[in-house]
Parts: structure tokens; C-alpha cells; sequence
């Protein structure tokens, strides 16, 4: 079965958040092997079924069991060298070298969490992404960049809510935007500034008038 494209996707009200950043990797990079990404996520989900048993567990322990398997068990770790390339927000290679962006390593904590029926969400910070944990009276949040340690309380109740898969999306694009253009490869910058037109929301001006700014450049 084909995969979906990204514009279908973007165009979707309500996409999945694993196969619109693997749309985005494709785009930007050849050969990016979507079904061996989807296959590994769901061998993290099921090593967390298997984790959790059958019963129930309150939010921190849910939330504690997948920090233990992601960042203890599989080494999934900030990038604290290289920390803006490119391949550190591909979620196929952050899946295969197990180090990425925030917001990447949240991608995976949230989807390997969604196999298992934990309710995981990104959450952007001011200049940060961490995850949430949201089947609860209050959010419950920790930080995959470093380490899953947790994000104290009064930043979960004032500033936690789950963000759509267009949010994340979006941000996805804008951090490879820059890594792409501080690099001078100014046709993957464009290439990522034009996606990132086609996911709803964000100020569409500003955004076509720095596309435009990176298009004059090749000129």
C-alpha cells in the first residue's frame, strides 16, 4: 500500500503524527524507509504492552515505564553534539542512531506511548519540547532530551496542553529550515519552507515573505 503523501496529510484535520514526520524525512531526504520506521515504533510499543501487564497504573507510572524503556533500556538521548543537524529531526534516523531534537524524541515517546494505550502528547515549551502525559486530573510532564527526568508541576499546570500534529509539524519544518539554511543548502531550506506553508496555521505572511528571501538568494 502506498504511503500517504505529505500535502495529504498537512490537508488532513486531524494526521498521524508518526506518518507526517516520516512524509517529512521523505521529502527532504531519498530511500527513507517509512514502513522499517512505522515496524520499529511498533516494536517499542509492544515492549511497553508488555511492560505495563494488564493493569491499570496511575499517570507517573505509566509515564515513568516508557522513560524507562526509551531513555534506560534503548539509549534514546538528546543531541548534544550536532545538536541543529539535519538528521537529528528525520524521524527514521532518530529511530535508528537514537538521538534527536526535543521534539523528535517526544514524537517517539508520544507514538511508542500510543501503541500502548498511553496517552502521550508533545508540549512546546518556551525554547524547549517535552512530553506529556495527559489521562489525568493534571498533565504530567518529562523531558526525553535529557534523560525523561521530570518537568516540575507548576510548568505542567500553567503551561502544558497537548499540541496538534500540524504544531509539531510546523515546528519540525522551521528548526530544519534553519539547520538547512545555516548550512547553505538553500534548496532543502527552501524545499522545508514550502511544506511548511502547507500545514495550517502560523503567520502565513511572515512565512512567504522568508520563503521568498530564500528563493532570492538563489538568484
Amino acid at each position: 500500500m502506498k504511503a500517504p503523501s505529505f500535502s495529504d496529510l498537512a490537508a488532513s484535520p486531524a494526521p498521524p503524527l508518526d506518518r507526517l514526520a516520516l512524509a517529512i524525512a521523505a521529502e527532504l531526504r531519498p530511500d527513507v524507509d517509512v514502513a522499517g520506521a512505522l515496524a520499529a515504533l511498533d516494536a517499542l510499543g509492544e515492549e511497553l504492552r508488555g511492560d505495563l501487564g494488564a493493569a491499570a497504573a496511575a499517570p507517573q507510572d505509566q509515564l515513568a515505564a516508557v522513560v524507562d524503556l526509551l531513555a534506560r533500556r534503548h539509549g534514546f538521548h538528546g543531541a548534544e553534539k550536532d545538536y541543529d543537524h539535519p538528521d537529528r529531526s528525520m524521524l527514521d534516523l532518530v529511530l535508528e542512531q537514537r538521538v534527536g531534537l526535543p521534539i523528535l524524541l517526544s514524537v517517539v515517546y508520544a507514538e511508542v506511548g500510543r501503541r500502548a494505550g498511553v496517552p502521550l502528547a508533545g508540549v512546546g515549551l518556551h525554547g524547549h519540547f517535552v512530553v506529556g502525559h495527559f489521562g489525568g486530573a493534571q498533565p504530567v510532564l518529562a523531558d526525553p532530551f535529557h534523560g525523561g527526568r521530570p518537568v516540575p508541576a507548576v510548568l505542567s499546570a500553567k503551561l502544558a496542553r497537548p499540541w496538534t500534529p500540524h504544531e509539531v509539524a510546523r515546528r519540525m519544518l522551521n528548526n530544519l529550515v534553519g539547520s538547512y539554511f545555516t548550512r547553505m543548502d538553500l534548496g532543502r531550506a527552501i524545499r522545508a519552507a514550502e511544506l511548511r506553508l502547507a500545514v495550517a496555521g502560523g503567520d502565513r505572511e511572515a512565512l512567504e515573505l522568508e520563503l521568498r528571501g530564500m528563493r532570492a538568494r538563489l538568484n
